[in-house]
């Protein structure tokens, strides 16, 4: 058996000619059940149609006997001698007295020799009607043996209903066998449609009622044109006429489509009913099931025809797949570099080598800046692209014992082996340089994107005798690279460590504190020259029972960076509204309320309607607050998503004012862009007035841009009547600093704002 396995695996043809073998086999029982399938939906609908005919044909021949009975009996009383005697009531009563069976089909009338009406089932007293030239009459008239006469349809010339008629009709003769008149009765053709149109016919079927003479009286569905048409010029309607009922397959006449036709003679009647079913209704269903039955074994087919030519390069495409699934679990599939698993693995063999030879080597940690800028306005396609040329690029800048790959996202690592710090300096250099350089997106409209790179380093083995701690500390190195100002190389040292571990505490010991009582809110009045107070801005305090008083500036960007800012701010928002507004329920007088806030407070869902809201559980009103920021909050990444969020802030009649105006960015096109109404000068340029005469032209500079666009100009970090003197001359009102007050607790500042009030206003000396 084995033998023969083997023998068969060696010949790969014998599974090809198999393969065609069972397609042809499945191929050819597959065609002879389908035509078994398309004969059994033709016999079917032979067998619909048959019974559906013999149907109508017994509900019409019916109604039919039903007429001509009302109709002899109407012959027979006016035969009688004395139905002249009596009157029209008594001899409606008695002529009709049979005929309210037909009164749903039509009416029975009798006329005179004339043509004239001379009894009528729908009146006592007949209207004034002649029919002479309707063909029930003059057929009549004109033979003596015409026997039970089916006119052609008309429109009847009395009653509502103007629709097409047929009449029944019978000759009267007087007692010397000359014509006397006739009886008929009229059907309403209205009748057979509402008999025909409930049958069950498909999409294209038909029912047709005509004479033997081939004169359409019905037809379903119904067109008014079709009434009274003939079809005797069709080479298929004698057998209609020749045959009491049969079956047979043409193309109509009226409309050229093929059908199945199924008739019926209606009794002794010179009438024909026929029921057509489209041959396309009655193939149907068989071609859905016969597409889908050859889509199926046309797939069995294909499948069966390619199994057997694979099956012959089995072991060649499991040597591919095995290769293939290797490169998928040891590199990245975009950029072609090596994934972290790879790096690893790398980075273990080098470091086995030189721990093995007492060398060096130096690990790269290479992450680029602010590229998520890229895909939030190119598209991720966009940011593949630039990912796949920073790949090529770094490739070119290592050697061929080196090893570069991609951590995940924008992150990259380089393990460079026999590195000392200077080489790893120059390559660490010559890598921002090749990064720097302008990365073409879309060369339709010649977009081209300048990326930048933070770099750490680290080194074996002075930094780490092992690859995770060596990782970890170029990892910290390149935020240290990062947080100083990006497009940098930094080498790891202990301090960052140091660092490190020091704001993991701070940011635990912040997280505490807001949930605690250690943070507090001081408020620094906000004074014209003459010391008159115009507001207070809130300042954020913290003072930690181990840590003691912590700097401002240096938990605030601990909290920038954790992500702690945003609920820090509001709490600070909320603070600041409930002092106010006790404040004022005290009688202090305040006129509003400053509150710092960042970037990330902007992209919060729905900031405005926070900010809404905590004025109004306070009980204070938009005007009442003032929102400061710094000019960088303005070229955020997400620019639109804040600039939204500051246009509701604007729409609900906050104030917004920019923080150290001058010391962030050099664009002032924002200040149209965005609703700002005040600028605050920095404490840096009111520090070197009297100093310094840049910092003075700066500080002017200021003052007159503010003036120019009519916003307001605050001075921040006034100590001295000097300071403020050169502030009041050049046009600067408004003042904040040591000169008047430090930053106060709640209850110094509402004794300050007393004292404040008795005291004589502060002279422009000082």
């Amino acid at each position: 058996m084995i033998r023969i396995t083997r023998s068969l695996l060696a010949k790969p043809a014998l599974f090809i000619f198999a393969g065609i073998g069972i397609t042809l086999a499945t191929t050819g029982v597959t065609a002879v059940s389908l035509y078994q399938m398309r004969l059994d939906a033709m016999a079917q609908a032979r067998d619909t149609a048959q019974n559906l005919v013999i149907s109508l044909q017994k509900e019409t021949e019916r109604n039919l006997d039903i007429c001509q009975l009302a109709m002899r009996d109407v012959v027979t009383s006016m035969t009688a001698p004395s139905i002249g005697q009596l009157t029209p009531d008594a001899r409606q009563l008695i002529a009709f007295s049979a005929a309210n069976n037909v009164r749903e089909l039509g009416a029975i009338f009798a006329a005179d020799a004339a043509g004239n009406t001379v009894l009528d089932s729908r009146w006592a007293v007949p209207p004034k009607l002649n029919v002479s030239d309707r063909d029930f009459f003059q057929v009549q008239q004109q033979q003596k043996a015409a026997g039970l006469y089916l006119s052609k349809p008309f429109v009847p010339r009395v009653g509502n209903a103007r629709q097409p008629s047929i009449a029944l009709s019978l000759r009267l003769d007087d007692a010397n066998g000359h014509f006397a008149g006739i009886v008929a009765g009229t059907l309403r053709l209205s009748y057979f449609h509402q008999l025909f149109e409930d049958s069950i016919l498909g999409a294209h079927g038909t029912l047709t009622l005509l004479r033997t003479d081939g004169t359409v009286l019905m037809r379903q569905p119904y067109r008014r044109d079709d009434i009274g048409s003939t079809l005797a010029g069709g080479h298929s309607f004698p057998p209609l006429v020749q045959s009491a009922h049969g079956t047979y397959v043409d193309v109509a006449v009226l409309d050229h489509i093929e059908r199945l036709y199924s008739f019926r003679r209606i009794g002794d009647y010179p009438l024909v009913v026929v029921v057509g079913l489209a041959t396309e209704d009655i193939y149907a269903g068989w071609r859905k099931r016969a597409f889908a039955i050859g889509i199926v074994t046309a797939m069995l087919d294909v499948l069966i025809i390619m199994l057997s030519m694979m099956f012959s390069g089995q072991l060649r495409r499991r040597l591919a797949m095995e290769r293939q699934l290797q490169t998928l679990a040891w590199f990245d599939a975009l950029t072609g570099l090596p994934n972290r698993a790879q790096l690893n693995k790398e980075t273990l063999r080098i470091l086995t080598d030189a721990s093995r030879n007492s060398s060096q080597f130096a690990i790269l940690f290479i992450d680029l800046d602010r590229f998520k800028r890229v895909n939030d306005t190119q598209g991720h396609s966009a940011g593949d692209e630039v990912l796949s040329e920073i790949a090529r690029r770094l490739r070119n800048c290592i050697r061929g014992e080196d090893v570069i790959g991609r951590l995940g996202g924008d992150e990259f690592l380089a393990v460079l082996q026999n590195c000392d710090v200077h080489r790893a300096a120059h390559l660490a250099a010559r890598i921002l340089q090749a990064l720097y350089q302008p990365i073409t997106v879309n060369a339709k409209y010649d977009t081209r994107i300048t990326l930048s790179a933070s770099i750490g380093v680290s080194l074996y083995p002075y930094d780490g005798q092992d690859a995770d701690t060596l990782l970890r500390n170029a990892d910290m190195a390149m935020y240290k690279a990062k947080s100083t100002g990006r497009n940098q190389v930094h080498f790891y040292a202990p301090l960052y460590e140091r660092q490190a571990k020091e704001q993991l505490e701070l940011e635990i010991a912040l997280q505490r504190a807001l949930q605690g009582s250690a943070l507090s809110v001081a408020y620094q009045p906000k004074v014209d020259v003459t010391g008159t107070l115009h507001g207070a801005e809130a300042l954020v305090r913290w003072n930690d029972k181990k840590l003691g008083i912590v700097p401002p500036d240096r938990f605030i960007a601990i909290a920038e960076e954790s992500g702690l800012i945003a609920e820090l701010d509001a709490w600070v928002l909320n603070e600041a509204c409930r002092q106010l507004a006790e404040w004022r329920a005290e009688g202090i007088d305040v006129a509003n309320i400053s509150v710092n806030v960042c970037a990330a407070d902007f992209k919060r869902p729905d900031y405005a309607g926070f900010i809404a809201s905590t004025l109004q559980a306070h009980g204070l009103e938009p005007a009442d607050l003032i929102l400061e920021m710094t000019e960088r909050v303005l070229f955020d990444e997400s620019a639109d998503d804040i600039r939204t969020s500051l246009d509701a802030i604007h729409a609900l009649g906050i104030a917004l004012s920019i923080d150290d105006f001058g010391t962030g960015y050099s664009s002032l096109s924002y200040l149209h862009r965005f609703p700002v109404k005040e600028l605050k000068i920095d404490r840096s340029f009111v520090r070197g007035i009297g100093a310094d005469a840049m910092a003075e032209s700066l500080a002017q500079t200021v003052i007159n841009i503010g003036n120019v666009l009519k916003l307001s100009v605050i001075a921040e970090g006034v100590e001295t009547p000097g300071q403020r003197d050169f502030l009041h001359h050049h046009g600067c009102l408004m003042y904040q600093g040591y000169l008047y007050s430090p930053p106060l607790q709640p209850g110094d500042f509402a004794r300050w704002a007393e004292t404040h009030r008795q005291q004589t206003p502060i002279s422009e000396s000082g």
